[in-house]
């Protein structure tokens, strides 16, 4: 989905697409909610959910943006991607958070899975404006759609209420 509301082109779309917190969000509630909940279990699963998505999106930018010129040769396409750090870093980058995920679901700590979804959702905003600070830049370089980043921070919000209203109905 993220590679076909991305587009090619800037605007909002473009701010939807680069939102970074559900490529973390992705493989740590797959290691979560996955049904055998062990650290091992967790991380394969997780590095698969990130590498399977990223495949997906290459598939996508190429199928349905042309990237790649008329030539399109699809498997060509996703092992030359596959070759590059998002690939890498998305694989090891799964695991640990698939892990951290299956160890927190066999604990029964749904309240750190929940804080952890809170913060991805809700700090992603203040760390990309922490980021163009740090790097001597204009804090809007970095959130280009103050309607974008600030909806990601009420999703965010809406996910710790959601698991509070949960936690007190059960009671």
């Amino acid at each position: 989905m993220d590679a076909i509301v991305k587009g090619h082109h800037g605007g909002t779309r473009n701010s939807i697409g680069n939102i970074s917190a559900p490529w973390a969000l992705l493989p740590f509630l797959a290691g979560a909610l996955v049904m055998q909940r062990r650290r091992s279990v967790g991380a394969l699963v997780g590095a698969l959910s990130t590498v399977a998505a990223l495949v997906c999106y290459t598939l996508i930018r190429v199928g349905v943006f042309g990237m790649g010129g008329r030539n399109r040769d699809f498997s060509a396409t996703v092992a030359s991607a596959a070759g590059n750090r998002w690939f890498l870093l998305g694989a090891i980058g799964g695991a640990v958070l698939g892990a951290a995920g299956a160890a927190l679901a066999t604990r029964g700590q749904w309240g750190v899975v929940t804080a952890v979804v809170t913060c991805l959702l809700v700090l992603e905003p203040a760390a990309r404006v922490f980021w163009a600070i740090a790097r001597d830049e204009p804090a809007r370089t970095m959130v280009p759609s103050p309607v974008v980043w600030g909806t990601e921070m009420i999703c965010g919000c809406l996910a710790l209420v959601g698991f509070q209203l949960r936690r007190t109905w059960r009671r």
